[in-house]
């Protein structure tokens, strides 16, 4: 009879304690929905920040976004100003929460309407990495092939002068980047043991620069040793000079290539080292060099950052040449995958 009495009690007891494990579970349940969505956000963010880098050492990466996260909509956006990837969760759970992630290089954004369940592409710019939510074009080569097909009269110079070539080379850019809105050529030139003069012509005028080098022993790969530029000044004029083929004819024809448009192209390419990516800075050291190879002796720029040095070619190589040209050098070794 007792048991008959409380049995209410019991019922009631069971429902209770029923209904607060129910709610316990829940309130689990929910905690684990959140902390899921909390992951898989900070996941996302973390992952476009690391997948950003490898866009050094390939060509175009990209990645597919998932259409949610735990179940909650959200939204991607980067922070161009502080490099950062930003998931907002927009409805569901964690909605109004913000995760951040941070790349270890500049980002720029080309387009921004990043969409659940798309892709966010990404491209290297020099020392930068452009992220898209479409894809993005290849950039242009920066070294046009050249206009005439058969070269200039300086390019056969080149051939058989290299270290003259070098030094007129050197002059008559130098002469263009101190004067760049005048008509800038080299008309003449005379050569001593470690220094050439240059005769510029400039609207009619004529000044004579001086350039001075010194040669370099250190093997580059292929290159033994370099006659490189160190110096180039103004000086008094000159006597009994040699005429000389006209660079500023070759450098309009495509036959030319000028230490910006070298650095620039370098710039643009994808290297590696060791399957380590390697990153040409802007403030990377270019000088003229007469390149001494087993094979012969090249006109060339001489490009130089921290831990590396290589060589480039200062013209292209003729197709019908019958001996081979010089394209590219470095040490350590670097290789061009993109």
């Amino acid at each position: 009879m007792d048991d008959a009495e409380h049995m209410p009690f019991y019922i009631l007891f069971g429902v209770i304690v029923a209904a607060m494990l129910a709610g316990i579970f829940i309130v689990q349940y929910n905690r684990q929905l959140e902390a899921r969505v909390d992951e898989q956000a900070q996941a996302l963010a973390n992952d476009l920040a690391r997948i950003s880098f490898t866009a050094f050492s390939r060509e175009q990466p990209s990645f597919l976004l998932p259409r949610n996260l735990g179940g909650s909509d959200y939204e991607l956006s980067v922070d161009e100003n502080s490099s950062t990837f930003i998931v907002h969760i927009k409805a569901g759970k964690q909605s109004g929460m913000y995760y951040y992630s941070s790349a270890n290089i500049t980002l720029m954004v080309e387009k921004s309407d990043f969409t659940p369940g798309g892709s966010v592409y990404f491209q290297r710019s020099g020392d930068n990495v452009i992220v898209s939510s479409s894809p993005i074009a290849a950039p242009q080569e920066n070294l046009p092939p050249p206009v005439t097909a058969t070269p200039p009269e300086f390019y056969s110079f080149a051939k058989e002068n290299a270290k003259a070539a070098t030094a007129i080379t050197a002059a008559y850019f130098e002469a263009r980047n101190r004067y760049p809105n005048e008509n800038i050529d080299v008309s003449a030139w005379w050569e001593n043991e470690n220094n050439l003069l240059a005769q510029i012509t400039s609207n009619g005028e004529n000044f004579v620069f001086r350039v001075t080098g010194s040669e370099d022993n250190t093997v580059v790969d292929k290159v033994e040793n370099a006659w490189t530029v160190d110096l180039v000044d103004n000086v008094a004029g000159i006597e009994n000079a040699t005429p000389c083929h006209s660079p500023d004819n070759a450098y309009r024809s495509g036959w030319l290539y000028s230490p910006a448009e070298v650095l620039v192209y370098l710039r643009s390419r994808t290297w590696m080292s060791d399957d380590t990516p390697v990153v040409i800075p802007e403030n990377a050291l270019v000088k003229a060099a007469a390149a001494t190879t087993n094979v012969s002796t090249y006109l060339t720029y001489r490009v130089m950052f921290e831990g590396y040095i290589l060589y480039y070619q200062a013209m292209p190589w003729w197709a019908q040449e019958n001996s081979p040209g010089f394209v590219f050098q470095s040490w350590p070794k670097l290789e061009a995958i993109a």
